[in-house]
Parts: structure tokens; C-alpha cells; sequence
């Protein structure tokens, strides 16, 4: 964690996080389930993007070590809703296809669930694109992981943000993780 975040600091709020993430890393059994993706939600600032960093920089080292970075089901693509969205605005479909396309896809984290503009246009098409994403990943859910963070809460605002299809499979794709306490900045 210090490598990608030098003023990080273990504390008793995120100590039995951070085992789980090691656990979760090494594949073993634990807290968390290894074949549904990470979900980390909570306030601002409470370091929920700083953890799922680290676990990815985490996960490319054991990749290295372990399998000569021959292993692509190790380790995930790290970008922001608010870029997938501009995206879709860029390119239309073409542009999120790396998120959906089963050829293309493959592990993935978005950071800022919740942030990015839910009506995104491409040449007068409009979508949700984080919902059109998320559905589509759902049908993939245990060939290609997907993680996020975000400051919604999954019970309550995932329904109005993505519609009931989506909050209705938040626990059949993550590991809810609620990230408590006040801003680390």
C-alpha cells in the first residue's frame, strides 16, 4: 500500500480489511468470496480507491513473481466511470466495448461508481452507460471480475441509479464492503 500511497497508514479502521484483501489476493477462503469482485463503498476520502489500488499493484506482484506476468486472471484494469462515460460520448459503443466485449474484456475496477453523468449521448444516443455496463458484465460474472468504489450506498441508491435489475445482482457480483469513517485526507 505505501508503494502507491507513501502516507498510508494501518490502523484498526482498515486492519481487517487489508487481511481480507490478502486473503482475497491469495485466493484463499475468508471473509470474502475470491469469485465475485469487490464492491468498497463509504464517504468520501475514506481511502475505498486507495485500497482497491493498492490490491491491484498487490495482484501484479504476485502475478510477476508467481507466474511471470503470464497470468491474465490475475490483476484488473483500474479507470473511472466519469471516463467510461466520456467514452461512450467519444466513440458510442465502440468505445465501452473493451468493457463488454467477452473477447475483450477482462478483469476490471471503476472507480466513482455513481459519479458519472447517467444519461451519456452519443449522436443523440442515450444511455446509462455504467447500468449498460454492469448488465452486461453480470452475465459474465465468473469469467471476468468486476470491482468498484463508490460513495452510494448499494442498498438504498443502486435502485435509483441503475434501476432494479442491477441492485437486485449487487450480492450475487460483489463483496459488499462498507469502508467506515472519516476522511484520511
Amino acid at each position: 500500500m505505501k508503494e502507491i500511497e507513501p502516507g498510508f497508514k494501518i490502523d484498526e479502521r482498515n486492519k481487517n480489511i487489508l487481511l481480507a484483501l490478502y486473503d482475497y489476493a491469495w485466493l484463499k477462503g475468508g471473509m470474502l468470496d475470491f469469485s465475485k469482485g469487490l464492491l468498497l463503498w463509504g464517504e468520501l476520502g475514506t481511502g475505498k480507491s486507495t485500497l482497491l489500488r493498492g490490491l491491484r499493484h498487490y495482484c501484479g506482484k504476485i502475478n510477476k513473481m508467481c507466474f511471470g506476468c503470464n497470468n491474465e486472471h490475475i490483476g484488473f484494469r483500474f479507470t473511472s466511470a466519469i471516463e467510461i462515460a466520456l467514452l461512450y460520448a467519444e466513440k458510442g459503443m465502440n468505445g465501452i466495448a473493451q468493457f463488454t466485449d467477452r473477447e475483450y474484456m477482462g478483469n476490471l475496477a471503476i472507480d466513482e461508481l455513481g459519479r458519472e453523468p447517467t444519461d451519456s449521448k452519443h449522436y443523440g444516443t442515450n444511455i446509462n452507460v455504467i447500468q449498460t455496463i454492469l448488465q452486461l458484465r453480470y452475465e459474465v460474472r465468473r469469467e471476468h471480475i468486476t470491482h468498484v468504489t463508490t460513495n452510494l450506498n448499494p442498498d438504498v441508491d443502486f435502485g435509483r441509479m441503475y434501476g432494479d435489475y442491477i441492485a437486485d445482482r449487487v450480492k450475487e457480483m460483489f463483496n459488499v464492503i462498507e469502508i467506515k469513517g472519516a476522511s484520511r485526507r
